[in-house]
């Protein structure tokens, strides 16, 4: 995987990795949870259009998004998470914030606390 993803480096054009960095709401931590650089769109006030990737926890009550990926850092999470259906491109409304993120998907409502709330990624769809 690191071969390829070494390939890949060098073949990317000047400024995509900026556009992708962007597309993901300029993580900090990679899927693994290791620490990301900042690039130089994080550097020079990324922020103009707003995050297009926002953590679940960003999120304001009856808003809505589409799951992008997980970060969840333990695989027993992340399987966990997969087995309720919270999986890539599924539909979420956030219900409630406190005391813990209450989200709907379809019938189904889920209770979260923030940490795991942090690792869940959307693309906001509805504000």
């Amino acid at each position: 995987m690191e071969e390829t993803a070494c390939k890949l480096e060098h073949l990317i054009k000047s400024g995509i990795e900026e556009n992708i960095c962007s597309l993901l709401g300029h993580p900090e931590v990679c899927p693994h949870g290791n620490p990301i650089p900042k690039g130089k769109c994080c550097l020079e006030g990324y922020d103009k259009a707003g995050k297009i990737v926002v953590a679940l926890s960003q999120l304001q009550p009856e808003e809505e998004g589409r799951i992008a990926y997980i970060s969840a850092r333990e695989r027993k999470r992340l399987q966990k998470l997969m087995a309720m259906g919270v999986t890539p491109g599924t539909t979420v409304r956030l219900i409630q914030r406190f005391p813990s993120y209450v989200f709907q998907m379809g019938e189904t409502q889920i209770a979260l606390d923030e940490t795991i709330a942090d690792q869940i990624f959307l693309l906001k769809t509805k504000s």
